[in-house]
């Protein structure tokens, strides 16, 4: 705060007293100056301390997101070779070592930071264009995120019914229900691999902005 004080003496002239009003208006257009320095410089460190953390943010859903295509293809051969027993099953032909596997093993996806920095509203602070593309990227890990846990929920109940017997055990209803299951795990996934495409998209997209670094 400025403490503007009146001259210690008197003022003899309005020349004398013009000077001291011009010193007392360059003292505050100073001390405003200064204080618009002080909170630029503020903001600009909010705004590194955000990218940062959004950088580092970037580079675990990098991570996860080569681990998550791995497993799509996976799961994938899987549930063909689980349509392949059962048909062999229902032709009652021999399955040999053949068994269903409904497993799966996705990694989520990482928004803790973005989260976090949008509560502080630091984003204000972001140049419009990087900001839409970090708000698209987080709309695709959301719809990445949905599509999992609906592919997930299909394939658990096709796991179920697979623990019931052994594939030569099950009986024709139970195969129907279970190739349906597996068909619609099939079409689920072919969803989520369109939004993990997407996904790659948008790591590419955050890797091109300006001052974007991937931490060491």
């Amino acid at each position: 705060m400025l403490d503007v004080h009146a001259p210690h003496g008197p003022t003899h002239s309005w020349r004398d007293f013009m000077a001291h009003i011009a010193a007392i208006a360059i003292g505050l257009l100073l001390a405003l100056a200064l204080e618009k320095i002080v909170e630029y410089v503020h903001e600009r460190r909010e705004l590194t301390e955000a990218r940062r953390e959004l950088v580092r943010e970037v580079a675990g859903n990098r991570s996860s997101f080569a681990a998550n295509v791995i497993e799509a293809s996976r799961v994938q051969q899987e549930l063909d070779a689980d349509l392949r027993v059962i048909q062999a099953v229902r032709l009652h032909a021999p399955i040999g070592d053949g068994k269903f596997d409904y497993s799966v093993n996705f990694n989520a996806t990482l928004d803790g930071p973005w989260q976090a920095i949008r509560q502080s509203g630091s984003l204000n602070l972001m140049p419009y264009e990087e900001l839409q593309t970090y708000a698209w990227f987080h709309g695709i890990l959301a719809s990445v995120m949905e599509s999992m846990h609906a592919f997930e929920t299909t394939l658990y109940i096709g796991a179920a019914i697979a623990a019931s017997a052994p594939p030569e055990k099950l009986n024709e209803h139970d195969l129907n229900e279970l190739a349906g299951r597996t068909m619609e795990a099939q079409g689920r996934l072919a969803n989520l691999r369109m939004f993990l495409g997407f996904e790659e998209n948008g790591l590419a997209n955050l890797s091109q902005q300006p001052g974007f670094k991937t931490p060491q």
